[in-house]
This record gives C-alpha cells, structure tokens and sequence, in this order.
C-alpha cells in the first residue's frame, strides 16, 4: 500500500480569500461599530441616572429618621450601614446591599452640605473619564436637589 498525497486536492482557504474575508469584517465593523458604541455608552449615562434616582430616594428616607441627610464623611454608606452613634435613629438599611459603583466602575461622589448645592447634598457621578469635568461621555452626571433645575433633577455642568 502506498500513500500518495496530491495537495491539489485538499480544501481550504487562500490567503487572498482570508484578506478579503478580513477585509469585510473591518469595513462592517467601521459603518457598526460607532452607533453600538454610542447606544452603550446611552445605556451607561440611562443607568447612571437610575442609580442616582435611586439614592436621592434612600437619602430623602434617611433624612426623614434623622432630619438631615448623612454627613459627606458618613457619605452614602449610612444608607446600609448604620453610623456610629445613631443606631437608635437609624430604621435601614435604606438600600439593598452594598453601595454601587457608577458604570464605569468609579464611586459616586456625595457631599453634604453640598459645595454646589448649599441648600442641600451634591450627588454626581465622573463619567466616563473618570475625573472632574470634561464633555460628552465624558462629563459629570450630576443630580441636583434644586426645583429649578431639569424636571428629572439631572444635568450636565
């Protein structure tokens, strides 16, 4: 017996069907990409501002129990974890578990008294960059306490 291998005859792709296949995926990808970019990023601005709905709520509770909101040193951990000192007050925990992260994985700034809302609390997320200021994407997510502000209570510097 005698094994004779004709290479003429075994399947598979060449190098010019493989470019092109590339080729294709990359051009999909350059008219695609950047509106899924920009609806993900929609969807981290969205669920930033649920969460942040969601604080102002626990933080309004908070407030009831002990007639001012927690200090920017007990900051939104008070809202699952009674300070020290105030167990007697304290009827939480005002939210389940632990507090989250913004989306984009950094903490939630909180304040009281607030530096830009004296009347009350500041409340804001950093964005996408992750630092003080910038634009677009990345621009602070901040939540208000003043009336006349947007209805929601949200907005961009």
């Amino acid at each position: 017996m005698s094994l004779h291998l004709n290479l003429k005859d075994e399947q598979g792709f060449t190098l010019l069907e493989i470019i092109a296949v590339f080729f294709l995926v990359a051009l999909l990808y350059a008219l695609v990409g950047p509106s899924v970019w920009n609806r993900l990023d929609q969807g981290k601005v969205k669920a930033t501002q649920a969460q942040m709905a969601i604080f102002r709520n626990c933080l309004d509770d908070y407030r009831l129990d002990f007639g001012t909101y927690p200090s920017t040193e007990e900051g939104l951990r008070a809202l699952w974890q009674a300070p020290a000192r105030t167990e007697e007050l304290w009827n939480g925990p005002y939210i389940n578990g632990s507090i989250p992260k913004d989306p984009w994985g950094t903490p939630y700034v909180y304040r009281y008294p607030g530096e830009k809302n004296q009347e009350s609390y500041d409340l804001y997320s950093l964005g996408a960059d992750r630092r003080e200021g910038g634009t677009g994407i990345d621009a602070d997510l901040y939540l208000w306490r003043e009336e006349s502000n947007e209805a929601e209570g949200f907005m961009e510097p």
